[in-house]
Parts: C-alpha cells; sequence; structure tokens
C-alpha cells in the first residue's frame, strides 16, 4: 500500500513538474515574442538631444535634435545655453533636405505630412509662432511623425525683427516656448525670415549663437513663394534647373519650400519633386546642427 502510494505521488509530482515545465517554456515563448515585437520599436527613436551641457550629437546623425530644456530654464539652472563656436558638418553624396517655412497651416501642412509618410521621407518644419498658435495639433503631428522643427519667428514681420537683435531673440524665444509647451521639447535650429542676407549683421549672428541656435539657410528654391513659381509645373522646372545649373550642391541640397496658407500648389508639385530626387540618386535628411552651411 504504502509502495502504490509512494508510485501515485511520483507520478503525480512528475506531472506537475511537467506542466509547469511546459508553462515556464511557454512563458518563456511569449516573453520572446513580446521581445521581438517591442524591442525593434524602442530601437527606432525618432529625436536625439543635447547633452546637459549643450554637446551636440555625432555629425552623421539622422535624427532630428532638440533640447530638453527651454533657454530660460538653461539660464535658472546655470547650465550652458550654446555649443560654442565651432560645429562639425555632415556632406554627403546626392543629399537632399526638403525644408518648408511660415507653417504650420492645417490644409497644406496636413497634405504634405501625408505625401511624406507615403513616400517614407522626413523633412524640416520652420514653424511662426503665430500659426504654432493657430493649429497645435499639426505642431504635434509633425513632431511625433519623425520630422524635425526648428523656429521662424513668431511674426515673420521684418520691421519688428530687423530692428534690433534682441528683438528678433525675443521672437524666437517666444515661439521657442510655445513649441516647448506643445511638444515638451524645443527646437536649436531657426530660420531668419526672407533670409540672413541683408538682415543680419555680426551682432545678430553673435545673439543666436550665444543661446545655442544655428540658422539655416538654403541653396535651391521652388520659388513658390518670390512669384517665379506659382504653379506647381513651374515649381518643379525651376527646381530642375537650379539642379543642373549648380550640381555642386548634391552634398548638401537645402530646398526652401513654403507650407502656409496659399501654397496649394507647393503640395502639388511635392511628389513630382520627390520623385525627381529620387530618379537623381537623392536620398533624404533631416536638418540638424551638422547640416553644412547653405553656401
Amino acid at each position: 500500500m504504502i509502495a502504490k502510494l509512494k508510485l501515485a505521488l511520483g507520478c503525480v509530482l512528475i506531472v506537475v513538474l511537467a506542466s509547469a515545465g511546459l508553462t515556464m517554456h511557454v512563458m518563456s515563448h511569449s516573453f520572446d515574442r513580446v521581445r521581438s515585437v517591442v524591442l525593434p520599436f524602442e530601437r527606432q527613436a525618432k529625436e536625439v538631444y543635447v547633452g546637459d551641457e549643450f554637446s551636440l550629437p555625432p555629425a552623421d546623425n539622422d535624427l532630428p535634435v532638440y533640447d530638453r530644456y527651454t533657454t530660460r530654464e538653461r539660464r535658472a539652472k546655470g547650465l550652458p545655453q550654446t555649443y560654442g563656436a565651432k560645429r562639425s558638418y555632415f556632406y554627403g553624396d546626392h543629399v537632399a533636405y526638403l525644408t518648408f517655412d511660415d507653417g504650420p497651416n492645417r490644409a497644406n501642412t496636413e497634405k504634405i505630412l501625408d505625401i511624406l509618410e507615403r513616400e517614407h521621407i522626413r523633412a524640416t518644419f520652420f514653424l511662426t509662432g503665430r500659426n504654432v498658435g493657430r493649429y497645435p495639433d499639426v505642431v504635434r503631428r509633425i513632431y511625433q511623425s519623425g520630422h524635425a522643427i526648428g523656429v521662424h519667428s513668431y511674426s515673420h514681420d521684418y520691421k519688428k525683427l530687423y530692428s534690433s537683435p534682441q528683438a528678433y531673440i525675443d521672437e524666437l524665444l517666444k515661439t521657442e516656448e510655445m513649441i516647448y509647451h506643445i511638444i515638451g521639447v524645443r527646437p536649436v535650429i531657426s530660420r531668419a525670415p526672407g533670409g540672413t542676407a541683408g538682415h543680419f549683421t555680426k551682432e545678430y549672428w553673435q545673439a543666436i549663437q550665444d543661446i545655442g541656435y544655428v540658422d539655416v539657410g538654403w541653396n535651391a528654391l521652388t520659388g513658390d513663394a518670390d512669384g517665379t513659381g506659382k504653379t506647381a509645373a513651374k515649381a518643379v522646372e525651376n527646381l530642375r534647373s537650379q539642379l543642373a545649373a549648380r550640381p555642386y550642391l548634391n552634398t548638401h541640397l537645402i530646398i526652401l519650400m513654403h507650407d502656409a496658407a496659399g501654397h496649394e500648389e507647393t503640395v502639388k508639385a511635392l511628389p513630382p519633386i520627390i520623385a525627381m530626387l529620387k530618379q537623381q540618386g537623392y536620398t533624404f535628411r533631416v536638418v540638424t546642427p551638422s547640416t553644412p552651411p547653405a553656401w
């Protein structure tokens, strides 16, 4: 009787251990499956940050660069506010930077984002504070889609902006704060409305450098704002002719376009522009502090 009882208990124990082993085996495989799903997404970072000491990421970084602190917060914490006078540059082979100024705009920017998503391309949007205030959800979508964001003043009013370096910085920082309150980080790139030529003096350059901003110009444009590229077809042709005339710019082709109200033809021109650039062997990057000066 005792022998039979021991045999029965042994069988039960074997079954229990086998079940536990099977359960552990299944659980192990379940965790493996979870890891195989989760880890790839964890690796797909959408942005990088300047360090607390304002150290910049490597020059070959191809993700948007932001700061976890606003300029005001850096001052309050006693942290460095700038990267200093020197930075490294990335020069590639047939690299294009698609940039859009004056937005965001609900209709045009949303359509541009749809096109970029279909094409698996990331671009750079230089935003004005007034439109940031109007369309915070579009700002959020730009950011969450992995595109880069830069500051393009608050008012876009040349008379106000270029009355003094301090007036320019005041608008930049006002827009910075607005963007930060929407997405939780702030840009470190900016673009002067109308460009720096004829607007910036050395005092302006020093003022933006002192707070860690990099101004980004352009070396190609569709003409969607100066009247030469009013139609989609003309915008594409304008860019085509510039590529042919200045092939040496292929190492850092920075293309100026606009997504504010009234630029519906730019939306229409974008797909053929992308197709043309791809046909010529271009790849696409977001603007970072390591994007070379336009000229």
